[in-house]
């Protein structure tokens, strides 16, 4: 047993490949675990500061120095953080324990859906897509018209022949 990492970063040492010959996707290593644990570190942060700006800063620090170890570490963030942060300010949309809100969601005429951040006044438009599903959804969607065409080939094998059992 090595001791010189901790056992959830170690590395597999057998090569694997894909059937498509890509290599699987890497396990979580300590950057990964550093970027989450400072991105929870500012959420949190942000959360608490209810009009205390040296909070927000520190949050806002946090959350640069995730960055910054996302860029020199080339780790790729997911969608789902960086949809909570504001491009400009650096500001994490959470809502604060005093329950206000650190940005303002709208629909305008275009049925468009408007974010803005309240502190720099940054404004996001995201379009109105109604018969969009996401990757699950459609996965979910898929199996069942599956499912029916089978469930229908069925039925039409026991009316052609209804002897068979």
């Amino acid at each position: 047993m090595n001791f010189d990492k901790p056992e959830f970063v170690q590395e597999q040492t057998a090569d694997r490949f894909l059937a498509s010959g890509k290599t699987p996707s890497s396990k979580p290593n300590e950057f990964h675990y550093r970027c989450n644990y400072l991105y929870r570190a500012a959420s949190l942060l942000c959360s608490q500061s209810s009009d205390n700006n040296g909070l927000e800063t520190l949050s806002k620090l946090y959350l640069r120095e995730m960055k910054e170890l996302c860029l020199v570490e080339m780790i790729r963030l997911e969608k789902d953080f960086g949809r909570t942060i504001c491009k400009r300010c650096k500001n994490i949309f959470v809502a604060r324990f005093n329950g206000t809100q650190s940005i303002m969601i709208r629909f305008n005429k275009k049925k468009q859906m408007v974010r803005t951040c309240l502190s720099c006044g940054a404004k996001k438009h995201f379009l109105k897509n109604s018969r969009y599903l996401s990757r699950n959804e459609r996965d979910h969607y898929q199996i069942e018209i599956g499912k029916r065409q089978q469930e229908v080939s069925a039925e039409e094998v026991h009316q052609v022949f209804p002897n068979i059992d």
